[in-house]
């Protein structure tokens, strides 16, 4: 027969691809036997997103995280339906590819998300780590106090009726279990990286994935007294998000993870207290593993205009004077530049020699028939102004005084770092208010629960004012009576 064949038989038919709403969950990692493997080494050090087009490089893709995050073989949960939202990611991604223009690098420098690797790699740079040190440190330094007042003095049952005693057991609780150390390694984490992650270690539930993926409500059903075994601060780059709903913005976990995967572990999101001081648009979520912008990928173009202006002013100083030979150039070429020639009459020879003798020398010898001798000096002026300019721009971004970034106290009469200070620390006191407030209430719901198995609905958090008065130093008492 015309056109038959055995092969069409036995081929399997591809199934029709369904139009209904996927849900957007990070790609697999599966190994086809026509394309050699990617070691894993080399797509851990990948800094750059993958492409839509070999001249065209996205920012919209979604995070690949490497391998081992995500288990292989792993089996995606039933996809949420919606015929009328896209039918994939990358739909979404090849729509936003399409609305944007190709910009200059120059002005796309930091747009896309640079990755964990080289967020590690600029973490290790003094001008990239110490602003991030600096916020921590500050956000951290003074702590918070701990009050409650309850007008009909009749705390929930299980919950001691003094306050005091209430308190200090709270205080002795956070202390057990570093909470002011976490915080400051969660800010840390977050600046560096763009998201921070605590793992809540609860005693009762196994670290496996069929423990860690079942809810953790902070309610008295959810949490059991004495069940809280510790806290842990867990690497952006060890985590990825596993399922998120991206079907109607008009519910609450639009464009939420719902689980995470920790190193092969399904973890639900009520087990991790994630930190993100700087989001970025729903478009960008999926490619920055759902964090936010960090820190140190907004300071990059700053502290690279600060590097290249550091080093030519470095240059400019160490050669900011110049030695002039002038000489006979007819006659010195016409001996030769080989090893053979005369080094005394060559033209190399001569330069060498007068630079030998010119450095840490008083006095130049030149040939006053044929040769003249003067240097040339760079103004220097001005070049102070330059770079501290760009110190000045490196601070802006995160809103830092000189005086604490570089330890850069001003000049001129009467000159003062008070007010800098000062709205520095308003800035830190609004940092703690919005993103470490919402931290520390859960964790403290979480103690009381472990302590009481009750919320105490009085308690409250104050952060402890940043600004030292002098008054408050008590002044030395002279050993003479006053008369």
């Amino acid at each position: 027969m015309s056109g038959f064949s055995l092969t069409r038989l036995f081929t399997k038919k591809q199934p029709t691809p369904s139009h209904n709403r996927q849900d957007p969950l990070p790609p697999r990692h599966p190994t086809t036997p026509h394309k050699t493997p990617v070691s894993w080494l080399k797509r851990l050090r990948r800094t750059e997103p993958p492409t839509l087009s070999p001249n065209t490089t996205s920012h919209f893709m979604p995070y690949q995280p490497p391998p081992g995050i995500v288990p292989e073989g792993y089996n995606r949960p039933t996809p949420l339906g919606s015929d009328a939202a896209p039918s994939t990611t990358a739909d979404i991604t090849s729509w936003a590819m399409g609305q944007t223009t190709s910009q200059p690098s120059w002005m796309a420098d930091g747009l896309g998300f640079l990755g964990y690797p080289t967020l590690a790699q600029m973490a290790q740079r003094a001008e990239f780590r110490k602003p991030c040190d600096v916020i921590a440190r500050e956000a951290t330094r003074e702590w918070i106090s701990l009050s409650t007042h309850n007008p009909a003095d009749c705390p929930p049952p299980g919950i001691p009726q003094d306050p005091t005693t209430r308190l200090h057991a709270l205080e002795v609780e956070m202390k057990r279990l570093n909470i002011r150390e976490l915080l400051h390694q969660q800010i840390l984490d977050s600046l560096l990286y763009g998201i921070g992650h605590i793992w809540l270690n609860m005693a009762d539930t196994p670290r496996t994935t069929y423990g860690q993926t079942l809810p953790l409500p902070l309610t008295s059903n959810g949490v059991r007294k004495g069940t809280l075994a510790g806290l842990k601060t867990i690497e952006p780059i060890w985590t990825t998000p596993n399922a998120y709903n991206a079907d109607s913005p008009l519910q609450d976990d639009y464009y939420r993870p719902r689980n995470w995967w920790v190193q092969g572990c399904l973890v639900h999101r009520d087990r991790l207290i994630s930190m993100i001081p700087y989001g970025v648009s729903d478009l960008f979520k999926p490619s920055f593993n759902f964090g936010g912008m960090s820190l140190t990928q907004q300071l990059r173009p700053y502290v690279h205009n600060f590097l290249r202006t550091r080093n030519s002013i470095s240059n400019i100083t160490a050669n900011f004077s110049k030695l002039v030979l002038k000489t006979d150039m007819g006659g010195l070429m016409a001996t030769g530049t080989s090893d053979e020639a005369d080094p005394t009459t060559s033209i190399t020879g001569r330069a060498s020699f007068m630079q030998k003798i010119s450095e840490g020398q008083d006095i130049i010898v030149a040939d006053h028939q044929n040769e003249d001798i003067s240097i040339i000096a760079t103004p220097l002026t001005g070049l102070a102004d330059l770079q501290a300019q760009a110190m000045e721009a490196m601070a802006s971004i995160p809103g830092i005084p000189l005086v604490k970034l570089f330890g850069i106290t001003p000049n001129g009469l009467n000159a003062s770092s008070a007010g800098e200070i000062r709205v520095f620390y308003d800035e830190i006191a609004a940092f703690q208010e919005a993103h470490m407030r919402p931290v520390l209430t859960r964790l403290l719901t979480l103690l009381q629960l472990n302590l009481w198995g009750a919320t105490d609905p009085a308690l409250e958090i104050t952060f402890n004012p940043l600004w030292q008065h002098l008054s408050a130093t008590p002044e030395p008492t002279s050993s003479k009576e006053s008369p």
